[in-house]
Parts: C-alpha cells; structure tokens; sequence
C-alpha cells in the first residue's frame, strides 16, 4: 500500500451486515489489508455506531431486518458527521431498479455477491483514494480561503499583499479540478484489472478441468492485451495531468528564469485548464513553432496566459455560444509575440480604455476584485519586461497582444 496516490494507513471501514458469515469473511479480507474494521447488523445500529467510529468508508447491506440499506443509506447521507463518507453497497440484490435506487440514495458503488476479494478490495482501495484525493482538496482550498479571509481582515496592510494574493487565486481552483478529473482514469484502471482478473481466473478454472483449449488461451491474451492498453493509457493521462499541473505551479512560485519550449508549455497550460474546458462549450486553440525555445519567467507567463484564457471563458461568450479562443505566436529578430484572440461579445470603447485600470471590472460584487487584467498588465512589463495591447469590437471578441523583447533569447533548436 505504500505505492498509491494517497495514503490508506489506519483507514476505518464500518461494514452493515445482519449475516455472521459475511461480516467474518470481510473483516478477513479487509484487516488483512492493514484497515480498521468495525461492524453493525442492523442499519439502526450502523448510524449509531458510524456516528462514534468515523469511518472513511462504509460497505452496507440491502436486506436487513428493521430499515433496509437503502434507508440506512440515506439517513446517513442526513447526519453531517457521515454524510461525505462514501458508501459501497455489497449485497445479492442484482436488479438494474436496486442499482439504480442505491446511486440514488447517495452510493459511490454497488458491488454484488458472491463476494470476490480481489474486486472489493480494489473498488475499496479505489474509493478510499478518491476520498482522500477529495479531502485533500478541501483542504487545500480550506487553506486557501484562510488566507484570503485573513488578508481581508488585515485591510490596512500594503496593497502588495493583496495583489499578491490575487496573483495566485486561480491556484485553488486548479487544485480542485485536478483532484476531481483524476478520479475518472483512476476507477477506469480499477474496472480494468478486476476484469483482467475475472479472465484470468476463468482461465485458471479450465486449466484446472483439462479443459482448456487453444481458443480460449487466445481469447485471454487478446483481453489481457486490451485490459493492459487502457490501465496504461489512462495511466499516461493520469501523470500528464500531475506533470503539467506541476510544472505550472512550481513555476509560478519560483520565479526562475529559465529555458523552456514554448509549444510544450502552451500544451501544459492547456492541460490543467482541460478539467474545466471540457464542462463548456468553448475550446482554446494553439498555433506555434514546434521547436521554439525561450529563456523567461515561465511563472509568469503562465499566470497571464491562464489569467487572459479564464477572463475570455468569464467575459466572452454567452452561456449558449460555443466560442474560441485562439493562441497564436510568432517570432522575428529575437522577439516573439503572442496573440490571444477571442471570438466572443467584444466591449465598447469605454470599457476598453479601463481594461487594465486597478480595481476596475464588470463583476464588482460578484467575485470580480478588478484586480486580473492589471496583474496582467504588470507581469508583462515588469516580470518580462515586454508590451501588451488590446483592441476589440462589438460582436467580433477581442484580441491581445503581447510582445517579448530581445532578452528572451529566442532560438530555434537545430
């Protein structure tokens, strides 16, 4: 256990089972695996109880004398100790109308018997790492929401704080759809293997009878070949995700000048941007030399390129319009520029002429600081000492532009 994402060390795990046998054979797979295991029969006795225990996770019954699991479940769900506490229901009730009814009522998982040990320990294991990547998150943006509350109640402190502070606002919300987008490649990995080993053993089986034959040994090859190509890909989607989101930040708070290809981390910007582009309807679109290398503070381009990408998804486009946001570069005599064009609403002139002003935005009152386009605005001119410009028209987006000068040491690889 010491090779997953979170650790599962002393986790607590309530199983609700009014069956003796059952509540024996998972306490055995379970403590074998290092858990904390309490048990309940009856779902009365599992509220009480999980309301003293604190489990992190809870495996629970359907068929049980007094309210059934579907009721136990949703009481739990009511009780603000448990209610964030996932729920697997581990039952014989196979129908699509109990499976259904059990998501319904608050469940993250269904899991039926016969009990197979390899498939509940893995869908366990699954769930308790979901939860702590989740918990995790929450308190990271806890963490986050402190320090801001604690820069509005120091009002009276320089006003390099607070820009300071808005400078990496959007760090809190990559951090949560980070921890939200990996928890798809990371169930699809654990469907993936408790197939393989379904085959695996169904293999084993007729090896054992003499009788296997040659159709069925390919037949598992070809799934072991498709059940390891999506564990591998949604693998290598998982860590593109982690790598990029890593380098971004580490990025952003080390202000290092250094050597980088500027396509590669326009793509890594793109990535960690993925989770939350993919519940709109507007894509951003990338033009620029492949094998174009810049010396700059990659921190800082980073924060005014994802600051300009989320003030488009914002400002730009109506909720029913599906737009673009185009990012464009080129480079000539040891100067790049970098174009990033909307095709969204545009602004009037008025609005325009204040863009970069401090304090000023249309949002004031609603989560709006007027504090983004000015933090732009200076990152460009005093972290990479370049220029930046915006024009835009009613109906036809806007367009920024910003040009780095002769000291990024722009140069092609050979």
């Amino acid at each position: 256990m010491n090779d997953d994402l979170a650790s599962l060390n002393n986790c607590k795990i309530l199983i609700v089972d009014d069956k003796a046998e059952n509540l024996e054979l998972l306490t055995g797979f379970l403590e074998a695996q290092g858990y904390e295991v309490a048990f309940a029969t009856s779902g009365k006795e599992a509220i009480n109880i999980a309301t003293i225990f604190l489990p992190h996770l809870i495996l629970l019954d359907v068929m049980m004398p007094g309210i059934d699991g579907f009721e136990t479940c949703r009481r739990l769900k009511s009780l603000d100790k448990v209610k964030d506490v996932p729920v697997i229901f581990v039952t014989g009730k196979a129908e699509l109308s109990d499976i259904v009814e059990a998501f319904n009522v608050g469940a993250v998982d269904y899991v039926t018997k016969p009990i197979r040990q390899e498939e509940l320990l893995a869908r366990v294991s699954t769930h308790l790492q979901l939860q702590a990547l989740i918990n995790l998150r929450d308190e990271l943006i806890s963490t986050l929401r402190d320090k801001t509350l604690e820069l509005e109640k120091l009002s009276k402190l320089k006003e390099q704080q607070l820009e300071a502070s808005q400078q990496f606002s959007h760090l809190g919300e990559l951090v949560g759809e980070l921890t939200h987008e990996l928890g798809t490649p990371l169930s699809v990995i654990s469907t993936a293997i408790t197939h393989l080993d379904d085959k695996q053993r169904e293999l084993n089986q007729k090896v054992q009878q003499q009788t296997l034959a040659k159709s069925d040994l390919q037949a598992f090859i070809d799934n072991s070949a498709q059940s390891y190509d999506i564990v591998l890909s949604n693998l290598s989607n998982a860590m593109n995700l982690i790598n990029s989101f890593k380098h971004i930040v580490v990025g952003e708070f080390s202000g290092a000048i250094t050597e980088f290809n500027l396509l590669d981390y326009l793509y890594d910007i793109q990535r960690v941007l993925h989770p939350k582009l993919k519940r709109l309807p507007h894509e951003v679109q990338i033009t620029c030399p492949t094998a174009l290398q810049i010396t700059s503070d990659a921190g800082a381009l980073s924060q005014i390129l994802i600051n300009l990408i989320n003030n488009a998804l914002i400002h730009a486009f109506s909720q029913s319009t599906a737009g673009h946001i185009y990012i464009d570069v080129s480079h000539q005599n040891q100067q790049i520029t970098l174009s990033i064009k909307d095709d969204g609403r545009g602004m009037d002139t008025d609005r325009l002429n204040k863009i970069f002003d401090k304090y000023f935005s249309t949002r004031i009152g609603q989560g709006g600081s007027g504090l983004g386009l000015y933090i732009v605005k200076n990152l460009v001119e005093k972290s990479l000492q370049g220029h930046i410009e915006v024009s835009s028209q009613i109906g036809k987006g806007t367009h920024f532009c910003i040009t780095l000068p002769q000291h990024m040491a722009v140069h092609e690889q050979s």
